[in-house]
């Protein structure tokens, strides 16, 4: 059996020697780093989802309140022009019975005028009638 090598044995110990060295020193670091990185981005990520969760329920908030704002805004249009239309027929109802009150004003002093107009023609017929039988008898009648 051969006896190792004293060199094998050297390099050997060199290789873990620099193996040790290069871990403690390079690699340990990068993977520090690296894994510090990796932290950040996966804190990054999640503040982003955190963030965009919270930015869909405001969203979502705001669009139910846009919904409820103009829900009551329609009713409010609705119950306006309800409003609206009741007073224009209440309105036109008053202009309407002014109306009636006033046809029945003229028709009424129509109705006056054309009992005056015939009395005044009863009485000018009798005067006529009474002229005209004088002038055709020729004389004066009694009253």
């Amino acid at each position: 059996m051969n006896l190792p090598n004293v060199s094998f044995l050297l390099v050997v110990a060199c290789f873990w020697l620099a193996f040790w060295v290069v871990n403690r020193q390079l690699v340990r670091p990068i993977l520090a780093i690296l894994d510090e990185r990796e932290k950040r981005v996966n804190s990054g990520r999640e503040a982003f989802e955190k963030a965009r969760a919270e930015l869909e329920q405001a969203l979502a908030a705001r669009e139910r309140e846009l919904a409820q704002v103009a829900a009551e805004a329609q009713k409010e249009r609705a119950r306006l022009r309800a409003e609206g239309e009741q007073k224009r027929r209440e309105k036109l109802e008053a202009a309407r019975a002014e109306g009636q009150k006033r046809l029945a004003q003229f028709q009424a002093e129509l109705e006056q005028e054309t009992q005056r107009a015939r009395q005044e023609l009863a009485k000018h017929t009798r005067e006529l009638a009474r002229e005209l039988a004088q002038r055709l008898l020729g004389r004066a009648l009694a009253s």
